[in-house]
């Protein structure tokens, strides 16, 4: 594919001017062959961050049909299959273009391991775009050009030409990835239909390569199979008749020893809110999308709320009715948690011990012997589990591997030995009815009913010095708005930093239309932004697409808002 001649000559003019002279190139375009290529932005200077391309083509002169985006699911499949194809191939293309700075430095959004609308690569109105970063060669701050038309005639094109067109792909592992994501949606639908908080199928890869890396593990993972007395088989467009293990709605505790995948598998579970890739090992799991996990998360700020029904009187605190704190404690920042997941719209609490504050878990009858009721405030995970589900309709799935008190009320007990399921309900009981508990129950009166609140954000300020707007991610730890930081790094539903950019520029929504309708409720008016995001495109909040955003859930959106400062 031959570059444009317009283009070189353009470049070669630069050569050894000032780096700005590169400016000329915004927003210009150049054709290459079936493909167009627009300067959406130039850098500045070689060591700034990398201009930003877009590469545009008809689906149709890329050599693909109406079958592979007739619905937006399939269009979804093939816009993350292909965003995927150019991110692997960057991989296996450095230090080719010399320069100073971030010279000839090439990347696209990076995918995780899961599904979710991007848009670094979307497919609109049947056409093809792929937003793509690239350094222009400098020399110190000047214009490199025999670099730089090198980067265009040599280095970019395959990537276009080798990820994009149809002709250059394995088509096998692109309908692969339509069908494993038709698979997924059915099954989610399954969920729904049947009752079931979660589905793991048999086959299914759960241990991944390490506690930093979400791939599967290559060597020596145990693969799921479901125990005869908790399994069922479904039937998925693709994969045909599945069986696996079905996790009803209720209340499910996750038993065993240590080290035995009890939070290998809930970590599966909790990821599964998102459809996978093919090869993933967990791309046959789902569950229900309004998940969320909670956790301790200590120090964390809280905006008033009423924790009244699990925290009574607090030592200095007026009321509990109306809590707000700068730094709260394990147990009642994890009460708050609780209730914000609520207020959200959650229908499935995930909860593993070992991220939960002990005494909101649990008050052993021994413990109540020597603590009067009186003198403890808290009232206990244990003792609000069944009405969170019977009143509220929430469910919970709890590894629960230190205090038996939760057998009482579990539907059904799943024990993981050697990372394979066993369901020991009927046995669980049977020690209940053996070894009677001693604890009291420790509610005086039922959880309050949960309202949606409206939090006035006019207060927040977007600006940073000369900058009107100034919205920043730090990976997925922090949340830069102007100067101020909010902090995100418990909120692990969250699994790419383009979600929490794009909530970002959701809370600068939300502040504009606070100013026309000031009693809407902060749900509801995050719900219609989303929704007109959904519908529309992922920048339709943002003042351009910088090729980096995703979309994040409503529950996302407002736990940010809620850790807001």
């Amino acid at each position: 594919m031959p570059a444009p001649e317009e283009l070189i000559n353009q470049i070669t003019s630069l050569d050894g001017k000032g780096y700005k002279a590169y400016k000329i190139l915004q927003s210009k375009s150049f054709t290459f062959g079936l493909f167009q290529l627009t300067f959406e932005h130039v850098q500045g200077d070689p060591f700034a961050a990398p201009s930003r391309l877009s590469i545009k083509i008809e689906l149709q002169s890329a050599g693909f049909t109406k079958t592979h985006t007739k619905t937006s699911l399939r269009k979804l499949a093939l816009e993350d299959h292909l965003l995927r194809e150019v991110a692997d191939r960057i991989q296996q293309c450095r230090d080719k273009i010399k320069g100073s700075g971030r010279s000839g430095e090439i990347a696209v959004q990076s995918p995780s391991q899961k599904v979710i609308r991007r848009s670094g690569l979307q497919i609109k109105n049947d056409v093809l775009i792929l937003t793509l970063f690239a350094g222009l060669p400098g020399d110190g701050r000047r214009v490199l050009a025999k670099e730089c038309v090198k980067l265009f005639t040599e280095i970019l094109p395959p990537f276009w030409e080798e990820c994009l067109l149809a002709k250059s792909l394995d088509m096998k592992q692109v309908q692969q990835a339509l069908e494993t994501l038709e698979d997924y949606s059915a099954l989610s639908q399954l969920l729904t239909r049947n009752h079931w908080a979660s589905f793991v199928a048999d086959g299914s890869l759960l241990p991944r390569a390490s506690g930093i890396s979400d791939l599967p593990l290559e060597k020596g993972g145990v693969v799921f199979s479901a125990p005869e007395e908790l399994s069922a088989e479904v039937e998925l467009p693709h994969s045909g008749k599945v069986r696996g293990m079905p996790i009803p709605l209720g209340i499910t505790l996750i038993v065993g020893g240590g080290f035995h995948g009890k939070s290998t598998l809930l970590k599966a579970i909790q990821d599964a809110i998102y459809p996978h890739v093919a090869g993933d090992g967990r791309e046959r799991i789902a569950t229900q999308p309004t998940a969320v996990k909670i956790r301790a998360e200590d120090g964390r700020g809280v905006q008033p709320i009423n924790v009244s029904g699990f925290m009574g009187n607090l030592p200095l605190i007026p009321s509990t009715e109306n809590f707000s704190t700068v730094s709260a404690s394990g147990s009642t920042s994890q009460a708050v948690n609780i209730i914000e997941a609520v207020e959200s719209g959650t229908a499935l609490l995930l909860m593993d011990e070992d991220t939960c504050a002990t005494n909101f878990m649990i008050r052993d009858a021994r413990m109540q012997a020597l603590i009067a009721t009186d003198k403890e405030p808290i009232t206990p995970m244990v003792d609000r589990i069944e009405e969170l589900y019977k009143d509220l309709g929430v469910s919970t799935i709890l590894v629960m591997g230190g205090s038996g008190d939760y057998f009482d009320t579990a539907n059904q007990v799943i024990a993981m030995d050697s990372f394979q399921p066993r369901l020991v309900t009927a046995k669980a009981k049977q020690i209940v009815q053996e070894n009677p508990g001693t604890r009291k129950i420790e509610t005086s009166k039922p959880l309050p009913k949960v309202p949606k609140r409206f939090r006035d954000l006019s207060g927040l300020d977007f600006s940073r010095g000369k900058k009107t707007c100034v919205i920043q991610t730090q990976k997925l730890i922090a949340l830069i708005l102007g100067r101020t930081e909010i902090d995100v790094r418990y909120i692990e539903h969250l699994v790419e930093p383009g979600q929490l950019e794009l909530c970002g520029w959701i809370l600068k929504q939300l502040k504009e239309m606070q100013k026309t309708t000031p009693t809407v409720s902060n749900h509801d008016a995050i719900k219609n932004i989303l929704n007109t995001i959904e519908s529309g495109e992922l920048e339709s909040v943002a003042p351009f697409n910088n090729g980096l955003l995703a979309l994040p859930r409503l529950q996302d959106v407002m736990a940010v808002l809620h850790r807001l400062r």
